[in-house]
């Protein structure tokens, strides 16, 4: 099972252990990189792919010996005969939740099915970025294990069917919360306008 809700300023991408189950707020990242890279090599090339795609300059990610059992991970990346090197912890925080969203998938398929709660992935990210982004771990998920977002962002709803949508929803701090299957509810044919003008609630 994977709790994920990154706080991009703690990823450093640095590791001194191997875990196969990440800290919700990622700051284990370095770990659990090298948890996953150990328990299955094979693992890398699906993230290559998918990080590719996102980041079409990116040659490859190393994570080499710093100090005796530490590591820490580098990014490359290389357009028309230039190269750079950046540290992995100087990532922009939306670079650094691509390199999370690719490891999500990856370890599903080396070691799940796994269920994968991750609050809010859009965040950090730019505009153009969240309805791939999205999509692709809803597609990563559908063979095998079970991925569950929250959302407030209109894009990532819109990479969802309505019958894979619920509405959370409360009045004020002393009620309790609801929740409703969207399907059930009634919003006419614009589902994000409706959740604007505040027309959808259980």
């Amino acid at each position: 099972m994977l709790i994920i809700r990154p706080y991009p300023l703690l990823i450093d991408g640095e590791s001194s252990d191997e875990t196969l189950t990440p800290s919700p707020d990622m700051n284990n990242f370095g770990d659990w990189w090298k948890g996953v890279m150990a328990h299955s090599p094979a693992a890398y090339s699906r993230i290559d792919r998918a990080l590719k795609r996102m980041m079409p300059d990116l040659l490859d990610i190393k994570n080499p010996v710093i100090a005796k059992d530490s590591r820490s991970m580098e990014v490359h990346f290389e357009q028309d005969g230039k190269s750079v090197t950046i540290p992995f912890r100087l990532l922009s925080d939306g670079e650094k939740c691509m390199v999370i969203w690719a490891l999500v998938m990856a370890a599903n398929e080396a070691y799940g099915p796994l269920f994968c709660f991750w609050d809010e992935p859009d965040n950090y990210l730019a505009i153009s970025e969240i309805g791939d982004f999205a999509t692709d771990l809803r597609k990563a998920f559908k063979s095998g294990g079970q991925f569950l977002a929250t959302s407030h962002n209109a894009e990532t709803i819109k990479s969802f069917s309505a019958e894979n949508i619920h509405l959370l929803y409360r009045r004020n701090h002393s009620e309790p919360t609801q929740i409703r299957a969207l399907s059930e509810l009634n919003y006419g044919k614009d589902l994000i306008g409706a959740l604007v003008r505040g027309e959808v609630e259980p």
